[in-house]
């Protein structure tokens, strides 16, 4: 799976491409709700960005809202001195001949046309009165009528509820029209239709009989089935200037919406009885259309616009708006999304594909969809053009976020495959120097000094073994060996595992990475603790097997600079260290055989990692090549133990050995000995200086340290 992914990420991104595009021109897929919400918000934040427009003059709004009711704005006087205010009082739906008083009012005041936003579906006191008021001015009023929802045998249908009969006479249809405001499938207005049929509504709702969709589909298609019915935006703007040309029917038409509601204020309909509040009704009402409609909250004539929610009454006023002005917000073709969509997807595997940086991606990526969303913006704006963006975005950043991520996630992985082969032939630490750290990379090829920590470890009577032993039993254990050891240094205590050198091992701390001397000495003396541990544990796993020796082991751990850097010829390089450090800590690894201990280590260590660990002073060294002893130490424990109560004995016998106290320091090391129960090397290697130096008094020069003639 990883080879075809490696072998084929170009198709593997292009498919993905392919994918998106193909689901985005899935009706299943973009007809649900989510999608349909979303595509519905983005539309949204085009006209809140758009800022809308200032509402048209001509246009005017007269409410039902609370007040309408109460009168409670008013004086008792003046509700007494006008017949339609008492009237009002009454409970609701008011007497017809209160809106015959309205119309009359408002045709005295100049009007030329007014819209009655209301259904007068049933009848009611004071229809007679209303009806001949409408009958007068027919070419100068509309009332309202409506679709509702009809349950039949089979599927819905749509019913249309026109006004009571008793208001429209003969020669009055053309007084009625449609007060429906639609809504997306999100519950928001955002489409209107001006023409339209009953057929034409059966057709959009939802689970209609296929049956019967096709057969209206058809009808609709070959004209005979017209459209009949016209909005009450439409009757009203064409009384008030003639014949206008309306969107096709064919689909629902975005509104070219002005603002927010409050884009036209209403003035509260008791106002037109009231006379000091009927002011200047000339000029204010003289050749407008006057939107009559329900305000108050019972009526709950309330739609979630793009610009939030707006009383029904606004929003007919802004459809009207935008007929008579004639600014239509039209939508592209679906051939136009159909090319947009590709053009997108093609954009973005251009980017996931043609350009090599990771970086440069994705700000070409960042800046195309910010070039789309923008330029869709500006068509809106500017053209009053409604592209639907969601499906070119999704083409655009799916798959480029797709192609980025999933090249990101294969480079990690084929990362992480060559960092497991490069585990394989030098340090983990060092691979992932490699792989990912250019700069210390290098750095390295120049080679630079450092403070490092470094660990020596060597098995005993190795050559001997080769002579006695099988070379494939041997090889096998010595893996089972090195398994435990290298585990132990660079999984457990982030150790640099620098080289094998047969059957020694080389290790570092500080050389790749560092997080102090300190630290990185902690380290190395707790690695080899564990690594003591290991053993035991090793050989006791071992000694009922026939084909596996008992090892024992010697390791060395030194701090000092280094050179680190990259060494060898063109062919071949190692990544490593040199130096007086390495040197010391392979020969306090060849001194534990002299001194009869699995660990020494030098005298910086010691300084560094005293707080955190027991030592046991072995004695000053003169190494050879070394112009001053150093003092080596053989670590016991961590500070978790307290130390045994034969050291302080131990070290003041070291203390009055090198002060040439030597039957004083005999004492001390008898005690110590005697304390440890058991055969003690140093002890009796001190003992044994201390009687020759009774017996023969070194010179004045004497330091107190050993010689070693190796190396």
């Amino acid at each position: 799976m990883f080879k075809f992914l490696i072998l084929r990420p170009k198709w593997i991104v292009v498919a993905v491409g392919v994918l998106v595009f193909w689901l985005t021109h899935k009706e299943w897929f973009t007809d649900t709700y989510l999608w349909q919400k979303a595509e519905g918000s983005l539309t949204d934040y085009s006209y809140r960005f758009g800022g809308g427009s200032l509402s048209d003059p001509r246009i005017k709004l007269i409410g039902l809202g609370t007040t309408s009711f109460k009168l409670d704005t008013l004086a008792t006087e003046e509700i007494a001195a006008s017949p339609t205010l008492r009237k009002m009082q009454q409970p609701w739906p008011w007497d017809r001949s209160v809106y015959a008083a309205i119309l009359e009012k408002l045709m005295a005041a100049g009007a030329k046309v007014v819209m009655f936003d209301f259904v007068f579906a049933s009848g009611m006191e004071g229809d007679e009165v209303f009806a001949s008021a409408l009958e007068k001015y027919k070419d100068h009023v509309v009332i309202g009528e409506m679709f509702s929802d009809e349950q039949g045998l089979d599927s819905k249908t749509k019913k249309l509820v026109p006004p009571n009969e008793r208001l429209l006479r003969p020669g009055t249809e053309s007084v009625a029209g449609l007060v429906n405001i639609w809504t997306d499938s999100d519950e928001t207005v955002r489409r209107a239709r001006y023409q339209t049929s009953v057929e034409r509504e059966t057709l959009e709702l939802p689970n209609l009989d296929p049956r019967i969709a096709a057969y209206l589909k058809k009808e609709i298609s070959a004209g005979h089935i017209p459209d009949e019915l016209t909005h009450i935006t439409a009757r009203a703007a064409e009384k008030f200037q003639g014949k206008i040309a309306t969107p096709s029917p064919d689909q629902l038409s975005f509104i070219n919406f002005q603002g927010p509601k409050g884009t036209y204020r209403a003035l509260p309909v008791e106002n037109l009885f009231v006379d000091r509040l009927w002011k200047k009704p000339s000029t204010t009402f003289s050749n407008k259309i006057v939107i009559v409609g329900p305000m108050a909250e019972i009526f709950h004539d309330v739609h979630a616009t793009p610009f939030g929610e707006t009383p029904g009454p606004e929003i007919q006023a802004q459809m009207l708006a935008a007929l008579l002005q004639g600014h239509w917000l039209a939508e592209t073709s679906e051939t136009t999304n159909f090319r947009l969509a590709l053009g997108a997807v093609a954009l973005a595997l251009l980017i996931c594909l043609g350009v090599p940086q990771a970086l440069l991606k994705g700000l070409l990526l960042v800046g195309s969809t910010v070039a789309l969303v923008v330029g869709c913006q500006f068509a809106f704006t500017q053209s009053n053009l409604v592209i639907p963006l969601l499906t070119p975005l999704l083409c655009l950043v799916a798959t480029g976020s797709f192609g980025i991520i999933f090249e990101y996630a294969l480079e990690q992985l084929e990362r992480r495959r060559y960092r497991h082969i490069f585990n394989r032939y030098v340090s983990k630490n060092v691979a992932k120097v490699i792989l990912e750290d250019t700069r210390s990379v290098e750095d390295s090829l120049r080679g630079i000094k450092k403070p490092v920590t470094i660990l020596f470890s060597d098995i005993r009577g190795f050559t001997t073994m080769t002579e006695k032993t099988d070379a494939a039993k041997l090889v096998a254990q010595l893996n089972e060996y090195f398994a435990e050891m290298v585990d132990i240094i660079q999984e457990r205590h982030s150790g640099t595992l620098q080289k094998f050198i047969g059957d020694a091992l080389m290790a570092a701390w500080g050389d790749t990475h560092t997080h102090g001397n300190e630290m990185d000495a902690r380290r190395a003396v707790a690695a080899a603790l564990e690594m003591r541990r290991g053993l035991a544990k090793l050989n006791g796993l071992w000694k009922d097997n026939p084909d596996r020796l008992v090892l024992a082991t010697g390791i060395g751990v030194n701090h000092g600079e280094v050179v680190y850097g990259n060494i060898g010829s063109k062919e071949r390089t190692e990544l490593t260290v040199l130096g007086d450090g390495v040197n010391l800590a392979a020969r306090l690894e060849s001194a534990t055989k002299q001194f009869h201990t699995d660990i020494l280590v030098g005298e910086q260590v010691e300084k560094l990692t005293r707080e955190h660990f027991v030592y046991r002073s072995v004695g000053a060294v003169a190494f050879k090549g070394k112009t001053k002893p150093v003092e080596t130490f053989t670590v016991l424990s961590d500070r978790s133990l307290p130390p045994p109560a034969w050291l302080a004995k131990y070290h003041e016998g070291i203390k009055l050995y090198r002060a040439r106290k030597f039957a004083d320091a005999a004492r001390q090391f008898e005690i110590a000995s005697h304390e440890i129960g058991m055969a003690d090397y140093l002890c009796e290697m001190y003992l044994l200086q201390c009687a020759a130096g009774l017996e023969t008094p070194p010179p004045e020069n004497w330091d107190g340290s050993f010689t070693l003639a190796d190396k």
